[in-house]
């Protein structure tokens, strides 16, 4: 299968695309004004525990303060002779992994207390109004291991079914670590030698006493560790080798890539290309007009039936039809079709919307049993090819499946939109933010035409002016510098809140439609 990841950045944005066969299945976006704060470590203090839920909330300096739930506190945190649960978590200690849920667990409020500081990490961002989740099960990931604090495990991914290979793979890493720490071998683990391994063990092993030496000075909250950016990330985690290219449009960016691999995978940097046409990279491969369908209702399949994805507060709902697929003069085969092109695109619409939660599908109802079983095991097969953690039910009598797949960040719509003023809530129109993005996509097609005049009027929804003219960012100037244009920025009270009109300044005909 031919895999690229696409990196492009630019004043407004940061994008990262996996491609698979030509089209996209997932994507990473950061805005300058969200950034993430997902596995970064922090020195939090407990401000209130609530024994009705077994949870804490702690302030870990960010404004918000974060969720810990009595099943993220590793319970070594409890003092010598509290309480009564002192037993309990001796038992906890002396079990293995998989039996540690049978323990019952220690009352938060024999392992905290407020006012107490404690060194915790991001395990799931913001979502929403939701407080970001915490663990105090530290962890360090690498390109081909994870290193676990506080910890005597060692495990190896499950990728490989050589027990042999597993076995000693896990006595040679436990001859690299120091007493007292832990490690997980990620899948691009297991095809790297040892030196490799004991390269990067030492590198998480430093990073990790310089965070136990900057907990230690001072007091209060205070971020101690913060996550590789966005590219360095994407790099880490899914350029494995069976991805071919990594494209990368930005010279800072590019440079990032090559220092990174030359540290981590030496023999992968010939992979790296740096991207210098005028024609900006997502157009290049024709992802764009992909990702404006990515947030859409409605999404058609290549045989004529198209799916409905409709978002609620408890799950997301994902109705296949037939729409267009007339199929054969056989119903049952038409909807066989219907519903098994649906399995891939629903897979990939997952991974690429970053959908997580519960995900509830209505398959076209079908007689033939085998044909139900066959709709099952193609999805099963799909969603294995997801790196989330994802799990699947059978259909129902009703056609129903029900899937599971882990959330850790804001999925791609609750990013790129905001919720509609007008309508509270019932429709979404692009934030601010993104209509800026698609200003810039204008300005950077428009730079190459030379019919298009220098200076320029740009009239933009109330809400995008006030986000565009803000004083606090550079955006204007940097547009300005970036595509040679002078903008002026009108406010504009007809324009819908995803809308922008272009003129040249001084002109009453817009040129907008030139560089959709």
């Amino acid at each position: 299968m031919s895999k690229k990841i696409i990196l492009s950045s630019s004043t407004t944005q940061k994008r990262a695309a996996l491609l698979e066969e030509g089209r996209v299945v997932e994507l990473v976006v950061e805005q300058p004004d969200s950034k993430r704060i997902l596995g970064n470590i922090y020195r939090g203090t407990v401000t209130k525990i609530v024994p009705g839920i077994q949870s804490a909330f702690v302030d870990i300096g960010i404004g918000q303060n974060g969720f810990l739930h009595i099943s993220d506190v590793d319970p070594t945190l409890l003092p010598e002779g509290r309480g009564g649960a002192k037993k309990s978590v001796d038992a906890y200690l002396n079990r293995s992994h998989k039996n540690k849920r049978n323990i019952p667990l220690v009352p938060i409020e024999h392992v905290l207390e407020e006012g107490q500081q404690i060194l915790v990490q991001v395990i799931k961002e913001p979502i929403s109004d939701k407080s970001p989740k915490l663990s105090t099960q530290i962890s360090l990931a690498g390109r081909f291991v994870v290193l676990v604090p506080d910890s005597h495990m060692i495990g190896v991914s499950k990728r490989t079914e050589d027990e042999n290979h597993r076995r000693k793979l896990k006595k040679i890493v436990r001859s690299m670590l120091p007493p007292g720490l832990g490690c997980i071998v990620r899948t691009i683990g297991l095809r790297v030698s040892s030196d490799h391994i004991r390269k990067e063990l030492q590198t998480l092993v430093n990073s990790w006493h310089a965070i136990q030496t900057a907990a230690l000075e001072g007091i209060g909250p205070k971020k101690l560790y913060t996550e590789r950016g966005v590219v360095t990330q994407v790099v880490r985690d899914l350029f494995s080798r069976d991805v071919q290219e990594i494209i990368v449009d930005s010279s800072a960016d590019y440079e990032e890539v090559v220092d990174y691999l030359e540290k981590v995978s030496p023999e992968m940097v010939e992979r790296i290309s740096h991207y210098e046409s005028d024609i900006p990279l997502f157009d290049a491969f024709d992802i764009e007009r992909d990702l404006d369908k990515s947030i859409k209702r409605k999404v058609w399949l290549h045989n004529g039936g198209y799916l409905y994805f409709d978002h609620t507060e408890a799950l997301i709902a994902i109705d296949v039809n037939t729409g267009r697929n007339k199929g054969s003069n056989n119903l049952e085969n038409t909807v066989f079709e219907t519903n098994l092109a649906a399995c891939y695109e629903i897979g990939r619409q997952l991974r690429l919307r970053d959908i997580g939660g519960i995900i509830v599908v209505d398959f076209i109802d079908m007689k033939n049993p085998r044909n139900r079983k066959k709709i099952e095991e193609t999805m099963r097969a799909v969603l294995d090819k997801d790196t989330t953690t994802t799990n699947l039910t059978r259909l129902s009598k009703f056609g129903l499946m029900e899937i599971t797949r882990k959330r850790v960040r804001p999925e791609l719509q609750e990013l790129l939109t905001d919720v509609c003023p007008a309508c509270s809530g019932l429709g979404r129109v692009f934030s601010p933010a993104t209509l800026a993005t698609r200003i810039e996509r204008w300005l950077h097609r428009a730079a190459a035409d030379d019919t298009i005049a220098r200076r320029l009027s740009i009239n933009v929804p109330l809400g995008a002016s006030d986000y565009l003219l803000d004083k606090e960012k550079t955006m204007i100037e940097d547009l300005e510098s970036q595509h040679g244009f002078r903008l002026r920025i009108v406010a504009d009270y007809n324009l819908d809140q995803d809308e922008f009109e272009v003129y040249p300044l001084g002109k009453t005909d817009p040129i907008t439609e030139k560089h959709i």
